[in-house]
C-alpha cells in the first residue's frame, strides 16, 4: 500500500504552527512599547543643562517674558513619564522642528527674542521612530515694558502752600500694563531725598492719584534744627512703584523718577535765589577766580560777586521777577571763559537752580622753548593750558616709533635727545577736561653739536 506522506506532514506543519503563533501574539503587551511624549521649557539663553532638572523651571503652554529678553526654547522628551536627556532621545524620533509665529527651524532647542511685545505662538513638532507626529503647543506672553511718569506737581516746583489747607494732588501716567496682567501702585515720599523707597504712603489703583492732606511744612530739618519757614522751605520727596502680576504669578516692579516740590516762604513775597557755580575738572580751585553778577531783565545789575576759587554758591533774597540774568566768567584760568543762566523767580519762593558750570573746551598748545639746542642736552617743550590744567600722566613723547623719557614740570616738558641724524618728534598732551593737543609732529635735525627743532606740521602734510 502506497501512502502520500507530503500532504499529512503539510498538515502536520501547519497545525504545528497555529498554536504557536497565537501563543506570541498573547504575550506582546502596550506596556511592552515605549511611550514617546513631548514638552515644552523656556528657560534664559544663559542657562546651562537640561531645564527639568531644576525646579526653578517647570513643563508648560503658557510663558510669560519680557520684550527682547534672551531666550532658550527647549523641546525636551519624556519615555514612559519619565524626562531623557536631549542627547539620549535620538533613537525615540526621526525629525523635529519649531515653529514660531510661522517661522520653522530644525533642533530640539533654539536661542530666540522677542522684539514685539503681545502674544506669540510656539510649536515644537516631532516625528517619532515609528512615524507618528507629535504635536505640542504653547504660547508666549511677551510683556511691554512698565514705565511710570509722574506728572504733578511739577519736579522742583516750589509755589505749594505750607499749610495746605485745601489738599495736594499727585498725579502719575502709566504704560506697559498688559491684558494678562494686574497691577496695583504704591507712593512714597519723604523730606529726605535718600529714604524715599522707604517711606511707603500705601497702595492705590494705579490709574488713581493720591490727595496729600495736612501741612506740608516740617517743624524740623534732618539735623534737628528748627526751620525758620521766613527763609527756609520743606522740600518733599515723591515717586511712584508700578507692580505688575501675571496669572502665572511672575511679578515686576517698576520705579519712576523721584521728583520734588517745596513749600512757599511765608514772608512778604521776597524771593531767594540760590545757584551753585563751579569750574568743570578743575584740580587748582585756588587759580582760578570767579567774577559774576545778577542782572534784571531791563538791564539793572542788581549784585555782584567775587571769589578767589573754582567753585561756590550764591545765595541772594531778590524782589520777584521774570528773566533774571546770572553771569560769571573766570578771570584767572581764561580757558573756561564765561558762561550764564535766566530765571524766574515767584513771589515768597525758594529757588535752587542746577549748577551753573564753566566749560574748559580749549585745547592745549604746545612751541619749542628754542629752535637750537645743544645736542648733548634735552630737547624741551612749553606747554600752555590756562584751563584744567595739563594732565601729566597723558604727556607722551614719541621720535620715529620710538617712545622717549620725559620729564614735566613748570609748564616745560624735557625730552631726551636720541635722534641721530633727523627725526620726527611727536608729542601727546591732554588737559584735565580732556582736550587733547593738536594732531602734529616737529622735525628733529641734528647738525654736530647743534640740534634745530621746526614745526609744527600736520600729520598728512608731506614731509620738506
Amino acid at each position: 500500500m502506497n501512502y502520500k506522506l507530503l500532504p499529512l506532514s503539510i498538515a502536520f506543519s501547519a497545525a504545528f504552527l497555529l498554536p504557536l503563533v497565537s501563543c506570541s501574539d498573547a504575550e506582546i503587551h502596550a506596556s511592552d512599547v515605549p511611550e514617546i511624549t513631548q514638552s515644552i521649557f523656556v528657560v534664559p539663553e544663559s542657562y546651562v543643562g537640561e531645564p527639568y532638572k531644576s525646579s526653578q523651571y517647570q513643563a508648560s503652554d503658557k510663558f510669560f517674558v519680557n520684550i527682547n529678553e534672551k531666550l532658550r526654547i527647549c523641546g525636551i522628551y519624556s519615555v514612559n513619564g519619565e524626562y531623557i536627556p536631549t542627547d539620549k532621545a535620538t533613537p525615540y524620533y526621526n525629525t523635529h522642528k519649531w515653529i514660531i509665529d510661522k517661522d520653522e527651524a530644525g533642533a530640539s532647542s533654539i536661542y530666540h527674542s522677542f522684539d514685539k511685545a503681545g502674544i506669540h505662538k510656539v510649536t515644537f513638532e516631532t516625528v517619532d521612530h515609528l512615524g507618528d507626529t507629535l504635536r505640542t503647543n504653547a504660547t508666549i506672553y511677551v510683556n511691554t515694558p512698565t514705565k511710570v511718569t509722574l506728572q504733578s506737581p511739577a519736579n522742583n516746583y516750589n509755589q505749594v502752600d505750607g499749610d495746605n489747607e485745601n489738599g495736594l494732588e499727585l498725579s502719575w501716567g502709566i504704560s506697559g500694563i498688559d491684558p494678562w496682567e494686574t497691577s496695583y501702585c504704591t507712593i512714597y515720599a519723604s523730606y529726605n531725598l535718600y529714604t524715599i523707597w522707604e517711606s511707603s504712603l500705601g497702595n492705590i489703583d494705579c490709574s488713581s492719584t493720591v490727595n496729600l492732606i495736612g501741612q506740608l511744612d516740617a517743624d524740623i530739618n534732618e539735623k534737628g534744627d528748627t526751620i525758620k519757614h521766613t527763609s527756609e522751605t520743606s522740600t518733599i520727596y515723591w515717586g511712584v512703584r508700578a507692580t505688575t502680576k501675571s496669572e502665572k504669578g511672575y511679578t515686576e516692579q517698576t520705579y519712576s523718577d523721584v521728583f520734588s516740590f517745596s513749600t512757599k516762604l511765608k514772608n512778604d513775597g521776597t524771593a531767594i535765589l540760590e545757584v551753585p557755580i563751579a569750574c568743570q575738572f578743575s584740580p587748582y580751585s585756588d587759580k582760578s577766580k570767579l567774577v559774576g553778577a545778577i542782572i534784571s531783565a531791563a538791564g539793572d545789575t542788581l549784585s555782584k560777586f567775587s571769589e578767589s576759587k573754582a567753585s561756590l554758591v550764591i545765595k541772594e533774597s531778590l524782589q520777584p521777577q521774570s528773566n533774571l540774568k546770572i553771569v560769571v566768567c573766570d578771570v584767572n584760568r581764561t580757558e573756561y571763559g564765561c558762561d550764564s543762566m535766566r530765571v524766574d523767580l515767584a513771589p515768597s519762593t525758594k529757588n535752587v537752580t542746577d549748577t551753573l558750570f564753566l566749560h574748559d573746551n580749549v585745547k592745549p598748545n604746545m612751541v619749542p622753548v628754542s629752535t637750537d639746542f645743544q645736542t648733548d642736552s634735552p630737547i624741551k617743550f612749553f606747554i600752555f593750558d590756562n584751563g584744567s590744567g595739563v594732565n601729566v600722566s597723558k604727556i607722551q613723547a614719541v621720535q620715529n616709533s620710538d617712545t622717549l623719557l620725559t620729564k614735566y614740570e613748570n609748564n616745560i616738558i624735557s625730552i631726551e635727545n636720541s635722534c641721530a641724524k633727523e627725526c620726527n618728534l611727536t608729542i601727546y598732551a591732554e588737559d584735565y577736561a580732556r582736550n587733547k593737543a593738536p594732531d602734529t609732529y616737529w622735525k628733529i635735525r641734528v647738525n654736530g653739536s647743534v640740534t634745530q627743532v621746526s614745526g609744527p606740521f600736520a600729520k598728512f602734510e608731506e614731509d620738506k
